[in-house]
Formats: C-alpha cells, structure tokens, sequence
C-alpha cells in the first residue's frame, strides 16, 4: 500500500482531538523541524531566525566556530530553504537572505578566497533577495542594509561592481 496525503487524511479524520494531539507531540519529539514549525506558527518566528542566521555565520565568521570559519556555501543555502520552509513571513526570509551575503562577503574581505564561487554566489543571492524584498514591498525596510554590504563589499574578482549593478537595479544609483 503506497502513501498518499489523501490516505493519510482519511487516517487523521478518524482520530479523535486527544490523539490528534499526542500525534503533534510525538512528532515534534521526534523531528526538530517539526518543532521548529509550530515554534513559527506560535510567534517564535525570531527565535527560530536566530538559529538559522547562526548557522550561517558559524560557516563564514572568524571567531563563531572553532578552527575558524568552514566555508561552506551549501550549508549556508540549505539553511536559507531550511527556513523557507519554516514560515512565509517575507521579512524574516530576506533578513536571512541578507545575512547569507553578508557573511559571504565579509568573508570574502576578510580571507580573499580566490575561488570564484565565494563571489558569485552572494552576488546571486543578493539579486535574488533584492528581488523579493521589492515583489514583497519592502524595499524601504532593507535599503540601508543593502546599501551597506555593497559599501562594504571587496573589489576582488569583480565583487563590488557586481553587487553595485545588482543594487542600482532596484535602488537606483549608488553613490559613496
């Protein structure tokens, strides 16, 4: 018998309240994301931010993991879609979105990779979030801060001139 959400509706149509209950429990018992999800539905949305906002930084902030920063962009991304999936909140997804690619970038000034991927990647995303903070009519909230990490953002591999094109498509131009 193969899963289907149709089975699996039937199944919780004939439990009662008290089971549906225990059911929730035990699952968030068992799966943290599932934790983290009614954590969201029940106006933890920051708590839960802050946790995948340390994510990222612990992989690309000198002095937040041991050994020093790992680097790794996938875990940084998977903690973005990580959380994406936790809540719809605009405001909360583009804050996380903001912080991958300042992470990355201060990264990039701090360490000078000389991998392509550590420039292109939060270029990509700062397109992306710029974006959806406009779809999302929030460009007045974030103005400041994305104006910051272009300022702030290395000349290496073409970094600052990518992230100030990215901006200036969304915010007009950028001045020092």
């Amino acid at each position: 018998m193969s899963f289907s959400l149709v089975k699996l509706k039937k199944k919780l149509e004939e439990k009662n309240k008290q089971d549906l209950t225990q059911e929730i429990l035990l699952l968030c018992k068992l799966f943290p994301q599932v934790k983290e999800y009614y954590q969201t539905q029940t106006s933890d949305s920051q708590l839960i931010l802050e946790r995948y906002k340390d994510i990222i930084e612990k992989e690309f902030v000198d002095g937040k993991a041991r050994g020093g920063p790992k680097a790794r962009l996938g875990v940084a991304k998977k903690a973005i879609q990580d959380f994406s999936k936790l809540t719809k909140e605009p405001t909360l997804i583009a804050d996380l979105m903001l912080t991958f690619v300042e992470c990355v970038s201060n990264f990039n000034a701090d360490f000078g990779p000389d991998v392509e991927a550590y420039y292109t990647s939060p270029e990509g995303m700062f397109e992306k979030v710029l974006i959806f903070i406009k779809k999302n009519n929030l460009l007045a909230a974030f103005e400041a801060r994305a104006y910051s990490i272009v300022d702030k953002a290395p000349d290496s591999w073409g970094h600052f001139d990518s992230l100030c094109e990215i901006y200036e498509e969304v915010y007009g131009e950028f001045s020092r």
